[in-house]
């Protein structure tokens, strides 16, 4: 008899920008800002890694089913 399972499939995907910053963390907001505005757009190209496991409920602590 079969059973019905639930399997977690996570991606990576990952790409490096160059941007033009006075500093690291400048760098990183302007990146931010870039990404969240679209104007940074990952896709299956970028694609480093998949990985599939089962799937995991956490339960909250104190909290019964």
């Amino acid at each position: 008899m079969s059973k019905e399972y639930e399997v977690e499939i996570k991606e990576v995907l990952s790409r490096i920008e160059k941007i033009e910053a006075a500093s690291l963390g400048e760098a990183i907001d302007k990146a931010m800002e870039k990404y969240y505005a679209q104007e940074i757009i990952l896709d299956a190209e970028d694609m480093k890694d998949v990985d599939f496991r089962p799937y995991e409920q956490k339960q909250q602590l104190g909290k019964s089913k």
